[in-house]
């Protein structure tokens, strides 16, 4: 009799590829659900028509689907160190909590809208809740860890600027719900079909105004501060990459997120009689979006030109991440269309979040146990390589680089056990890495 397999065993991505289309189906569907929500006050009969109601049904499948998809892959991925850091099981746990509520909180907004032709506010506030809830205590919890490494990392720089920038994004998450929270406070409790979406406007003398000022503030410190710890993270490999590469990349990510914001505020964005509103909010929405993209894409970049299986998935997760955060984070779902757009956007902010921190705990944990066992084996060989002048013998050579290789290893595995992330450099990256020093050595 033909044995029947899991469904579980159909869903895994065993290639880059799959999960890239997964991830590329992410993205379109919350990128038409953010953009539809951004502009759904001047198109209030489209969205709330027979056929807004059907994308907006589908969007929410293929969100309830992919984020089941992505959660069990990280599962997967994150198995073996989940045995050795229990904490990473709990947010595991929570995470997978928080988002299939989600999903059945937007299936009873569905439900709402298909029977009575009307949904309750209280789910948008449940959803900002939770999404952000999740965003506040994942990036928590990530700069607490960041801070730890920090103080036994020698004091190294990038983990002190990766520790700032998750207490930035954990202060951005604060004043963000506190932003919508407020907004929602401004709609009505049950939403019809006849309701137009309704986006406050800003007064500076508001409290609304005020704290969004904050959030936005404090967003543009926290991406200038990921942007250089990135950066630094990253330099190692940027001979892999190619310099030309990484900087475009990385520049161009940082003018177009930095410049989009002063020009709204200086009006250049602000509809007018002579430029079409939906074209200019379109516009200043692709500036999150297209950024996040690009973000992201460094990471891909790198991932793409190491060896090291775990440190090239966690790469890519934390790629995937940032692209999904950037997006799920400018969306909003608080001008309460009808029927909600932006609410799938909002409820991806949480699983972006726990992406980030398991790309970017392991990525950095593996960079730095490389730098301390390049330090390491630095010092091996000094100690060792007075000796090896001496005798002058390529016998003794080998020997030396066999003794350091030995120890070198034990050395990573001493800092595997300790993190329960391996470090990203082999046997042969080591050896490289060992002729490198012994001929700086030589030469001195």
């Amino acid at each position: 009799m033909r044995q029947i397999k899991p469904v579980t065993t159909y869903l895994k991505f065993d290639s880059d590829k799959k999960l890239f289309t997964l991830m590329l189906v992410v993205t379109v569907a919350i990128t038409i659900d953010f953009l539809i929500g951004n502009i759904a006050d001047f198109i209030p009969e489209q969205i709330s028509s027979w056929s807004g109601v059907s994308v907006f049904v589908v969007i929410t499948v293929i969100f309830a689907v992919t984020q089941y998809l992505i959660l069990n892959y990280v599962k997967q991925l994150n198995k073996e160190t989940k045995d050795r850091i229990s904490h990473l099981q709990l947010l595991q746990t929570g995470a997978s909590i928080g988002q299939y509520i989600l999903v059945a909180v937007i299936a009873l907004v569905i439900l709402q809208i298909i029977f009575i032709h009307e949904y309750n506010i209280v789910s948008l506030y449940v959803t900002y809740a939770i999404s952000y809830g999740l965003w506040i205590v994942t990036l928590a919890l990530l700069a607490k860890a960041f801070f730890s490494w920090y103080r036994f990392s020698n004091k190294d720089v990038m983990v002190l600027i990766f520790s700032l920038s998750m207490i930035a994004y954990v202060i951005n998450g604060i004043t963000g719900i506190a932003t919508y929270f407020v907004m929602l406070t401004q709609q009505k409790t049950v939403i019809s079909s006849s309701d137009i979406a309704y986006f406050p406007e800003f007064n500076i003398e508001s409290i609304l105004d005020q704290i969004n000022t904050v959030f936005e503030i404090v967003s543009t410190v926290a991406y200038v501060l990921t942007w250089i710890g990135t950066v630094k993270m990253l330099y190692p490999y940027i001979i892999k990459l190619g310099k030309i590469k990484f900087w475009i990349i990385m520049g161009a990510a940082m003018i177009y997120y930095l410049i989009t914001f002063p020009l709204f505020i200086l009006g250049y964005f602000t509809p007018s009689e002579n430029v079409d509103a939906v074209t200019t909010i379109i516009i200043f929405s692709m500036a999150a979006i297209l950024s996040g993209i690009i973000f992201g894409a460094a990471f891909l970049s790198v991932a793409r030109t190491l060896r090291k299986y775990s440190l090239r998935k966690h790469m890519i997760i934390a790629a995937y991440g940032f692209v999904l955060f950037y997006i799920a984070g400018t969306a909003t779902a608080a001008q309460a269309a009808y029927p909600p757009y932006g609410i799938v956007s909002v409820s991806f902010t949480g699983l972006s979040c726990f992406l980030i921190y398991v790309g970017l705990y392991s990525s950095a944990i593996t960079v730095s146990q490389d730098t301390t066992l390049r330090l390491s084996i630095r010092k091996s060989l000094t100690d060792q390589a007075k000796f090896l002048d001496i005798v002058g013998s390529a016998h003794m050579e080998q020997k030396l680089q066999s003794t350091v290789l030995k120890i070198a290893k034990k050395h990573a595995d001493v800092l595997t056990g300790k993190t329960g992330v391996e470090a990203s450099m082999t046997d042969s990256d080591i050896k490289e890495y060992m002729a490198m020093v012994l001929n700086e050595i030589h030469k001195t």
